[in-house]
């Protein structure tokens, strides 16, 4: 692919990248065959824990074992193959798990690309004389058991209180899901020993327009934004739809209803925050019954902690102030909260060098999702991201990413990694 010309591409960049050349064919066929797991015309469901994840992990294992990788899975079921001997190791990844009816791309790609750069760099005869370890994280989404960046926040010990204990909507429990896998059942055996990992870099498509709108294919993160998950139950009073007046009734949904709406005007007021209630429901569940009880998710996110932290604060006011005057209770249960992550500045400086050498020069991005490389840059990892254009949107069926965007993701990748472990 030297020569290509791609919007966003320097002409006069493209000759440094004949060593060392992402395959965008490769890519395409790799990344096809994980979107058939789980896969159903253009969407993926391949949730955290489940056997389809499972199925993911083995594929990438089968994968980084023909390219030499001594491959394993440690205790939060998160799948690692492993180049060269002893020491600290470079740590390249992403996640495997979709949120429901999801897209091809996210996650799964940064997989795929780190597993190409690991390609590209024996297939250039590379030798690496210090270690890389490529990772497929387990249930980065969150969407079965409500923790999101599981595996890692396991892997780079972030994991919230009794994380184990948590129950999915069948009932079943983490500890439950990875015993079913063989494993222990205590996710925080998977911790990773302090000063075994050099650097963690994570590939992963952007997920949002600005890529595509400026007709570039790659970009180095700045910063991750914050992010905060959790539950928000209302209890009222269960009664009769038909026989129970307006004045008089304790309706959890109705209540829930306007916090909700509350979230969305206090994460408005406040630039660059946003605010999401994606789950919802109502107990007991029946069309003639006032509902007594309805628990809601909330996704709160924003570049700046103190946005974030401001945002949160309102909704805890207003949900007091709600369920006050219509006679409710009300309880927010925080399950998971990552501050605001900013990147490594020597890595993001390595990575727009190395975007540079697969000719492509790469803007700075911060990133409105949250991603795995928040808990390794949290935990003291020197960590950094490259971002893949994709169209779209994403957690969505119309999710989209071109392969030779990708395998230019896989060649900036494989020149970092040769400049860190070579």
């Amino acid at each position: 692919m030297v020569g290509v010309a791609l919007p966003g591409v320097n002409p006069q960049l493209t000759p440094l990248i004949h060593k060392i050349v992402g395959d965008p064919a490769r890519v395409a066929r790799r990344a096809a065959a994980l979107a058939r797991i789980g896969g159903r015309g253009t969407a993926v469901t391949r949730l955290g824990l489940s056997d389809e994840e499972r199925r993911a992990h083995a594929l990438v294992g089968d994968w980084l074992r023909r390219l030499g990788a001594t491959v394993g899975r440690d205790e939060a079921a998160n799948v690692v193959g492993r180049f060269g001997g002893m020491g600290a190791s470079v740590v390249i990844g992403s996640h495997l798990d979709s949120v429901t009816e999801g897209g091809r791309y996210d996650g799964a790609l940064g997989v795929v690309v780190a597993v190409e750069a690991m390609d590209a760099l024996a297939r250039a005869r590379v030798r690496l004389r210090k270690p890389v370890e490529v990772v497929g994280w387990t249930d980065e989404e969150g969407v079965r058991f409500g923790i999101g960046l599981f595996g890692s926040a396991a892997a780079f010990g972030r994991l919230p209180p009794r994380a184990a204990g948590r129950a999915d909507r069948d009932g079943i429990s983490i500890r439950e899901a990875l015993r079913a896998m063989g494993l222990s059942g205590d996710p925080r055996k998977a911790r990773i020993r302090s000063g075994t990992v050099r650097a963690y870099i994570e590939p992963h498509i952007e997920q949002g327009p600005r890529l595509a709108d400026a007709r570039i294919p790659l970009a180095v993160v700045s910063s991750i934004v914050g992010i905060l998950h959790g539950r928000v139950t209302v209890r009222g009073r269960q009664d009769h739809a038909g026989t129970t007046p307006m004045g008089q009734r304790a309706d959890a949904f109705a209540g829930a209803a306007e916090m909700a709406l509350a979230l969305e005007r206090g994460a408005a007021a406040r630039a660059g925050a946003v605010g999401t209630v994606g789950e919802i429901a109502a107990r007991p569940g029946a069309k003639n019954v006032v509902p007594g009880e309805c628990t809601f998710s909330i996704d709160v996110r924003a570049p700046a902690q103190r946005t974030l932290d401001a945002v949160v604060r309102d909704l805890r006011s207003s949900v007091a102030r709600i369920a006050k005057r219509r006679g409710l209770e009300a309880s927010i249960d925080v399950l998971n909260a990552v501050p605001v992550a900013p990147m490594d500045r020597r890595l993001r400086a390595l990575l727009r060098r190395s975007c540079a050498a697969a000719g492509v020069d790469a803007p700075d991005l911060i990133s409105g999702a949250g991603h795995d490389a928040e808990n390794a840059q949290l935990a003291g990892v020197p960590t950094g991201m490259i971002f893949i254009r994709s169209r779209g949107g994403s957690h969505s069926p119309r999710e989209d990413a071109d392969p030779r965007d990708a395998a230019r993701a896989a060649t900036a990748l494989a020149y970092a990694i040769r400049e860190l472990c070579a």
